[in-house]
């Protein structure tokens, strides 16, 4: 099997690429792909999203600029796996591609998870049965066999493993076995856990993937869960007619971006006062044609306080795209603010300020994405206070009472 290793963000490369490859690749808005001028390569640009996945018998690897163990950190934050990417015995390896780590981690989890027994619970079943067990559905009886006696239509509470949680798991598992890059003890234990749960029914192809609440009962399945989500949600890549691929993991990492910044800055905001709403829906105009949704607006004593877009863009040659002050300026003169913060994931941490003419003033803040994640968060908490300063409230703390 070939194997072409890919990094985020690259410039312009041509690599050897089939047709069914790079189509796939464009379908999955991995990168902006045309073909080369050598025959049979493919110049690919603007490499957008991280992970891995196989197409037609090839595995393309797509490393993030930031740090496995960083980027790890940002997708488990919104999704409770605080336990998990904070422990010191997942092993980091500068070799490991995000889907291997995830892998990993799963395999550990639903080790431990699996290690009181496998979970059983009570499911309902509607069956037809040479006996009476549970309710008569009497109706159906009628409908579906008059006049015979036997099978009888009933409805029962089985006891078995074959629930949300087993199932939900068993499908994580397969679909990382499907990975030719896991092997070794990472292989071994998912195949071990594999054999446990011989009598739970993977979930169907292609359907929504079910809610499953953790309490009391289900507790010690609380992590393998949380990494079965991550696994099932972001691959998305089933086997299908006419599809070439086989498996895969990809993150688009603008939302990993946003959903951290976001869940952050509106926790700090809102605990100097205020609310602090994430995609915020309004409208521009007065005859309320054009809708906008700026990504963040804190909202002190009924009105807007402050308006922050967040952008997953690198700076190139000193300038961040235009576009992007163009729609914070809309913004900010929709809710009449002096003051605009535009948010980028960068290595540059002093903002820029940009005075508009007639307009606002905008300042432009890089995040460093590979600090630790607690000075992440510590620049993040900062940067919320230096949005509540230049918004130049008389009373900030007293907003919140109201």
């Amino acid at each position: 099997m070939e194997r072409l290793d890919l990094a985020e963000g690259s410039r312009l490369l041509s690599v050897p690429l089939s047709h069914a490859v790079a189509a796939e690749l464009t379908r999955l808005d991995v990168a902006t792909i045309v073909p080369s001028r050598e025959s049979g390569s493919f110049d690919l640009s603007n490499i957008r999203k991280v992970g891995a996945v196989v197409v037609d018998g090839t595995i393309i690897r797509i490393r993030p600029k930031t740090p496995v163990r960083r980027l790890f950190a940002l997708l488990g934050y919104s999704r409770r796996l605080d336990d998990l990417w904070r422990s010191d015995d997942i092993a980091f390896d500068a070799e490991h591609d995000l889907y291997s780590t995830i892998a990993q981690s799963f395999a550990r989890a639903l080790a431990t998870a699996l290690g009181g027994g496998v979970l059983r619970g009570y499911v309902t079943r509607d069956e037809a049965l040479p006996l009476v067990r549970g309710r008569w559905r009497i109706t159906d009886q009628i409908t579906r066999r008059a006049g015979q006696a036997l099978p009888v239509e009933v409805t029962y509470d089985d006891f078995v493993e074959d629930i949300l949680e087993n199932r939900i798991v068993k499908s994580a598992t397969l679909r990382l076995l499907r990975y030719p890059e896991i092997r070794g003890a990472t292989e071994l234990s998912l195949r071990r856990s594999l054999r446990l749960l011989d009598e739970v029914t993977p979930l169907p192809a292609g359907v929504a993937l079910p809610t499953v609440r953790v309490g009391r009962s289900n507790q010690r399945y609380g992590n393998a869960l949380d990494l079965a989500r991550l696994v099932l949600s972001n691959s998305s890549l089933e086997h299908r007619e006419g599809s070439s691929i086989g498996s895969g993991f990809l993150v688009d990492l603008w939302t990993v971006f946003e959903d951290f910044v976001g869940a952050e800055l509106v926790g700090a905001l809102s605990a100097i006062g205020g609310v602090a709403d994430l995609q915020h829906k309004d409208v521009l105009d007065r005859a309320s044609r054009i809708r906008i949704a700026p990504d963040l607006v804190w909202v002190v004593s009924g009105a807007v306080a402050a308006c922050i877009d967040l952008k997953y863009k690198i700076e190139h040659h000193g300038a961040y795209p235009n576009a992007d002050l163009y729609q914070l300026v809309a913004y900010c003169t929709r809710y009449g603010l002096n003051v605009g913060h535009l948010v980028y994931a960068s290595g540059e941490a002093e903002p820029r300020r940009i005075d508009i003419i007639n307009g606002p003033t905008i300042y432009q803040h890089a995040l460093d994405l590979d600090l630790p994640h607690a000075e992440l968060v510590a620049q993040v908490h900062a940067l919320a206070a230096v949005i509540a300063y230049d918004a130049r409230l008389p009373d900030v703390s007293s907003a919140s009472a109201g």
